[in-house]
């Protein structure tokens, strides 16, 4: 896979949230509720506390510090359960392989919806 990187083995991200430090980016794993992986910056961008310090529930990741939830797009999602395309976490591409989790460091922009 040229241009993809070793990020962590799959059983880590399905136990939760995982933090993985590339090239000194702190990354965190996890899994969407159709178990595919999804790798975001590990930091929140309301308070930068560490995302991988939280939660998945409902298809989000929960942020442990004021439970700020990221949809698998990265967007914030309010209250109301509708995301808002303003607020998002920088997300990388990502794939499984061989029992492994694969990121591109380079980010993907957040997808609008």
């Amino acid at each position: 896979m040229d241009g993809w990187v070793l990020l962590c083995e799959t059983d880590a991200a399905r136990a939760g949230p995982h933090r993985v430090v590339v090239d000194g980016e702190g990354l965190v794993a996890w899994l969407a509720a159709d178990g595919s992986p999804r790798v975001f910056a590990d930091r929140c961008p309301h308070r930068d506390a560490r995302l991988s310090a939280g939660y998945v529930e409902d298809g989000h990741l929960v942020c442990p510090f004021h439970l700020w939830a990221f949809d698998e797009s990265g967007h914030y999602v309010g209250p109301d359960g509708v995301p808002d395309p303003q607020c998002a976490v920088p997300c990388f591409p990502a794939r499984t392989q061989d029992g492994a989790i694969w990121v591109r460091i380079a980010p993907a922009p957040a997808t609008s919806g």
